[in-house]
């Protein structure tokens, strides 16, 4: 499980940000565009575009990107999953839980099968949830 915590935010606030499944732009610093590709926005089968440029060994940048469905919403107790359904990880198959919570937690689960290893993809995903934790609390300085 990856997670990161929130000092100056509540996990409603986070929650407020991190529901919108096509705004993933606007929270995680390294996502340049994030759009929808097909479905309703925020509802089950949605599928969302998401791409930008992260930092690789040696000072090189890499252009990564995803298409990713939303399997379930669950606003009561502020999660959502989705799966990664094509991208340039090399990822067949990949699942994601992320959510907000008091006392801790933003993302969970997931496994892969192809392309980069379980231990560089979840290094990749705490950097980012750290990346997405800051981006929340300097929202919420104001």
């Amino acid at each position: 499980m990856t997670t990161a915590t929130l000092t100056n935010t509540t996990a409603d606030q986070a929650w407020s940000l991190m529901k919108n499944f096509t705004g993933l732009d606007k929270i995680l610093p390294a996502v340049q565009t994030c759009y929808k590709v097909e479905g309703v926005d925020g509802e089950p089968s949605c599928i969302r575009y998401a791409a930008g440029k992260v930092p690789a060994p040696g000072g090189e940048e890499l252009f990564l990107w995803a298409k990713e469905r939303l399997i379930e919403t669950n606003l009561v107790n502020q999660f959502f999953w989705y799966e990664m359904v094509e991208s340039s990880v090399g990822f067949r198959r990949y699942f994601r839980r992320l959510g907000a919570k008091e006392g801790g937690g933003g993302s969970g689960g997931g496994g892969g099968d192809q392309g980069w290893t379980k231990e560089e993809f979840d290094g990749f995903l705490g950097g980012g949830l750290e990346a997405m934790a800051r981006r929340i609390e300097e929202i919420f300085k104001g």
